[in-house]
């Protein structure tokens, strides 16, 4: 008797002392989200499926320390760094050991929003039982907890994802790739201005520098938000192989599996190899771009002597007498899109004068024919596509425009009796890829930045044959520049200028 009432004691003790250990271990894993993930967190390789102890990485735990310390995250990074697994993670410890938490996950669709509580059921799952509470709901899509009534839903990108929701956290991943991103940032607003996290987290978008994502990522970047930035390369993860240095992984599992734009694009090692254009997609010569920065230079001050139309014109060189030059329009009906006018030198290539901003079609060729005249009658030409170029050209006509250019083919030969460029694609397509080669050859001399600006969008993308400009924005001074030096190419003799203008004055 004496001997079972002893065995009964130690028993109850050791149940005792069993009872006390979890429950320090409780306090301990609520009060700190590394406490809890690097002792109780398990995860799965992606690579293998196996399940493998989540991994307290320096600057995971960094990021941890930043998600206590910030409100308002933006994170550019790399793939394969583990950062998912990590903000689930801290999600989901805040939501087993906090009271009513909500936490959101927004993706650009509801499956890969469904990943996240995915990735998030699994942590949970491989707990030890003292750690995993019951949970209430267990949906694809959500699940909830029955103690503290916390948990965590997943939602695909809409303009009214997030809205009447008193989320906790919202963390917002892969946010380059969502449709609706900035109306659910709108919609999302009450929600953070009253406390909630804001988390959002991409890889870029090197085919649209307008992106939301990109546009979150330059104001934190430079101070513009209440957002703190960080940025991750694909090098802060220290172990990428077993068996492989990080650069041994990237020459035989990155380099020889994708191109060099998909490389400069998810797998970025600086912050400028993010942001960049792509070296691998870029049309013209970064370097000889960057060179010919130096050639650009302030308009001169004209005063009353020549009317800029409020600075639509800029004169960079007044006319010298004897000389003789170019001129191309990109007309535009002043409403999407802005209108371009490049007059260049015909001897040098350099840039002289332009015109470059929304105006109605009708001033955007008076514009044109104003600088012909200005420039000493100069031999002219114009896109004449679509219905504005057909007013442009209309307008030019009763203006009685001197020196037209004929039309020409692709080839060059001459459409007889047309005037004006009529571009099709194979014409586009000659006419930048002279430019290109004019660029690399610095046989143009561009001066102003925003021109050069527009040319650093200029992409040639894998499996296109057309060269075009990023999405979102505009090759209006692409194609002045590219349609100017073409008909430069072209230009006449003197007495050759005077024949084709009678001849398309009886034309006309």
């Amino acid at each position: 008797m004496q001997t079972n009432t002893l065995l009964l004691g130690r028993k109850q003790s050791s149940v005792y002392r069993d009872f006390q250990n979890k429950q320090i271990e409780i306090e301990a894993c609520s009060r700190s989200p590394i406490y809890f993930l690097t002792n109780y967190a398990w995860i799965q390789n992606k690579n293998t499926g196996q399940r493998v102890k989540w991994e307290a990485w320096d600057y995971l735990l960094q990021l941890l320390e930043d998600f206590s310390l910030h409100k308002e995250l933006v994170i550019l990074k790399a793939r394969q760094i583990g950062l998912s697994w990590l903000v689930v993670g801290y999600c989901l410890w805040r939501a087993l050991f906090g009271e009513n938490v909500e936490i959101l996950f927004i993706s650009q669709g509801k499956d890969e929003a469904s990943e996240m509580v995915r990735k998030a059921r699994y942590i949970w799952e491989n707990l030890p039982d003292f750690l995993r509470i019951s949970l209430e709901s267990d949906q694809k899509s959500f699940i909830t907890f029955t103690i503290n009534h916390s948990g965590l839903k997943a939602l695909p990108s809409t303009a009214k994802a997030g809205r009447s929701s008193d989320a906790t956290i919202v963390v917002r991943d892969e946010l380059a790739q969502h449709e609706n991103a900035k109306g659910s940032l709108t919609a999302l607003g009450p929600t953070i201005d009253s406390g909630g996290q804001l988390i959002d987290i991409s890889t870029i978008d090197k085919l649209d520098p307008t992106n939301h994502f990109t546009d979150r990522v330059n104001k934190a970047f430079s101070g513009q938000s209440n957002a703190q930035f960080r940025f991750f390369g694909w090098r802060c993860r220290p172990v990428r192989e077993e068996g492989l240095t990080l650069n041994q992984w990237f020459e035989q599992k990155i380099k020889k599996k994708y191109s060099p734009f998909e490389i400069e694009q998810e797998y970025p090692e600086t912050l400028e190899d993010a942001l960049k254009i792509s070296g691998a997609q870029a049309f013209f010569s970064e370097q000889a771009l960057n060179n010919m920065l130096l050639d650009c230079c302030e308009p001169l001050e004209m005063g009353g002597a020549f009317d800029t139309f409020n600075g639509i014109i800029k004169i960079y060189k007044l006319p010298v007498p004897g000389a003789r030059y170019c001129i191309f329009t990109d007309p535009s009906d002043g409403v999407v899109d802005p209108h371009a006018s490049i007059v260049i030198d015909w001897q040098t290539g350099e840039q002289v004068a332009e015109s470059h901003g929304k105006v109605p079609v009708e001033l955007c060729a008076e514009i044109h024919d104003k600088l012909v005249r200005f420039y000493n009658k100069s031999f002219n030409s114009y896109e004449v596509n679509a219905g504005t170029g057909g007013t442009f050209a209309d307008v030019l006509k009763n203006l009685g425009t001197p020196n037209i250019a004929p039309r020409r083919k692709p080839e060059g030969e001459i459409v007889a009796n047309k005037l004006g460029l009529y571009t099709t694609e194979a014409h586009k397509k000659k006419l930048f890829e002279g430019l290109e080669e004019a660029v690399r050859n610095r046989r143009i001399r561009v001066h102003n930045q925003e021109a050069i600006g527009e040319f650093r969008k200029m992409i040639r993308p894998e499996g296109e044959p057309m060269p075009r400009v990023v999405k979102n924005t505009h090759d209006d001074y692409v194609m002045a520049w590219a349609g100017v030096w073409y008909t430069r190419k072209f230009m006449p003799d003197r007495e050759t200028a005077k024949v084709i203008t009678l001849h398309y004055k009886q034309v006309w």
